[in-house]
């Protein structure tokens, strides 16, 4: 029994020594070190950069805690959005100071505007916040007044306000003509159907068909619809007379 109460009081004055030697510490070092802290009234970092907040808090003798970044359509990326303790507050040196960083716009991706109408491509763009860059005319086998090329590319993550660039189609470059269909016409037709298109009949091919009348057309080369230069020949393959 002895044994055990003096185990006891033992316990007790090793807890009884940390106790003073922690209350001997904290009026000794830690409360003078607090009360005699210079105090530091907080400008306003909302609006600074995050490196000019930084300097700003090291020469007043204070920590910055960096935020986020958080997205904002009023603040640009790398800048404070919020600040704590407000500005104005009086605080001590060494004190935290937390920083929430801006990560500028929130980013959207651009769609595909190639085969839009310039004006439909213009009223995308709008829609989505970007600005409408340079719009290039350009020769283009594709329908006048729809566009061919944009940039940035289809799927590029943008802020907003962010310029987009396109490329509009005038047509094909004067002097080029598309190719008939010719297919299922015969020699005379085709010919007749080239002459009125400003196009000749190539390299006339025979082979042989079981299914068509003779001097059917088969096949043309170059295909219908291909943009050629005017006074350019299609090669013909036409069925042969069965004998």
């Amino acid at each position: 029994m002895k044994s055990i109460i003096k185990k006891v009081l033992l316990y007790a004055g090793i807890l009884i020594l940390i106790f003073v030697a922690f209350a001997l510490l904290l009026d000794l070092v830690i409360m003078p070190n607090y009360v005699n802290s210079k105090e530091v009234t907080l400008p306003d970092f909302v609006g600074m950069s995050k490196t000019e907040a930084e300097d700003s808090l090291n020469a007043l003798g204070l920590e910055a805690i960096l935020e986020g970044p958080r997205y904002s359509d009023e603040f640009p990326i790398d800048h404070v959005i919020y600040q704590k303790p407000d500005s104005g507050s009086v605080v001590k040196e060494r004190r935290r100071v937390y920083l929430v960083i801006s990560g500028g716009n929130p980013l959207t991706k651009i769609p595909n505007l190639i085969g839009k109408t310039l004006r439909d491509a213009k009223v995308t763009i709008d829609r989505l916040g970007f600005q409408l860059g340079d719009v290039t005319e350009v020769e283009s086998e594709e329908t006048t007044n729809t566009i061919v090329e944009q940039y940035p590319k289809v799927n590029t993550n943008l802020q907003k306000g962010s310029v987009v660039k396109l490329k509009v189609s005038i047509g094909p470059r004067v002097g080029m003509v598309r190719v008939p269909d010719l297919l299922g016409l015969s020699l005379k037709e085709a010919e007749d159907i080239l002459g009125k298109n400003s196009l000749v009949a190539g390299k006339i091919n025979y082979q042989d068909s079981q299914n068509l009348l003779p001097n059917t057309i088969v096949a043309q080369y170059p295909a219908k619809n291909k943009l050629v230069n005017v006074g350019e020949s299609v090669d013909l393959f036409i069925t042969k007379n069965q004998k």
